[in-house]
């Protein structure tokens, strides 16, 4: 159970044979793949949390053509589709247009935790237009957009981000 007759020791085919450059290069490799994984791990989480925002804003949308189905949009139902969700504001502001009604709402979205957080939170500022049917036969239009402001996301929804009224469509 000894040494190779053939293999002397101390030469780089012994080391090479025996296993121990093979297990320097495997650790070599694991550690580099770690580090990698280790850095993109914030990306991938704020990802998975834009993606949940977006989805929320998917949800949202179809809440609001199901508000908006009996041909009125009041006040009361906008506020229980965008309750405030904290860190994200919720409702920001309804602006009405004759039938039309645009809402502007900051909503959260939640990831995965990187290392030792618990959770990844990003927030997004997003404009809804409703235009009810008055009638009720048709199905209300509900268009979304994000509105985003270079460098400073959280302002989006203040005061930047959110359109004039003369920018929206007028019938």
């Amino acid at each position: 159970m000894g040494r190779r007759d053939e293999v002397r020791s101390g030469t780089a085919g012994g080391c090479l044979l025996n296993g121990c450059l093979a297990v320097l290069v495997l650790l070599l490799v694991c550690f580099i793949g770690l580090w990698i994984w280790a850095a993109t791990a914030d990306d991938r989480a704020e990802g998975k949390a834009r993606a949940d925002m977006r989805s929320g804003a998917e949800t949202r949308q179809e809440k609001l053509v199901g508000a908006a189905a009996d041909g009125v949009l009041d006040d009361s139902e906008i506020a229980r589709v965008f309750p405030q969700g904290k860190p994200a504001q919720g409702l920001v502001r309804i602006e009405r247009h004759g039938p039309d009604v645009m809402v502007t709402a900051e909503l959260l979205g939640i990831g995965p935790g990187v290392f030792l957080t618990s959770e990844t939170f990003v927030t997004g500022c997003f404009a809804f237009t409703v235009t009810p049917d008055g009638d009720g036969r048709r199905r209300p239009a509900v268009t979304v957009r994000e509105l985003a402001v270079e460098n400073e996301p959280q302002s989006a929804c203040t005061t930047a981000g959110v359109p004039s009224p003369s920018a929206f469509p007028s019938r």
